[in-house]
């Protein structure tokens, strides 16, 4: 889900910021299991599922009417990072793309 002001009509904003948040439930099933080590205790790594969230913030600005630069930064939770484990996972990243709005 993504909260985005409409694509700015005067040349001198051309600056659109938004917010998003999201859930899901996530899996992976991996082919070929490997052995790895979780607090000092040998662990065999085979998958997981369980549920996710993520929430973030952004910023498009347009080069030109249509041609826009992106950058983002978010926050992903998994609350349950592999079979053998309850630990979870929390990552922050950002990204920056480039877009054509249509």
């Amino acid at each position: 889900m993504k909260a985005e002001k409409s694509h700015p009509k005067s040349k001198t904003t051309p600056i659109v910021g938004y917010v998003f948040a999201g859930a899901g439930y996530a899996w992976a099933n991996w082919d070929n299991p490997f052995g790895g080590e979780i607090n000092g205790r040998s662990v065999v790594l085979t998958g997981s599922n369980g549920f996710t969230a993520n929430a973030g913030v952004g910023a498009k600005y347009y080069v030109i009417d249509k041609l826009y630069v992106d950058v983002e930064a978010r926050y992903r939770y998994l609350n349950r990072l592999v079979s053998d484990s309850n630990q979870n996972l929390n990552t922050a990243e950002t990204t920056l793309g480039i877009g054509w709005r249509v």
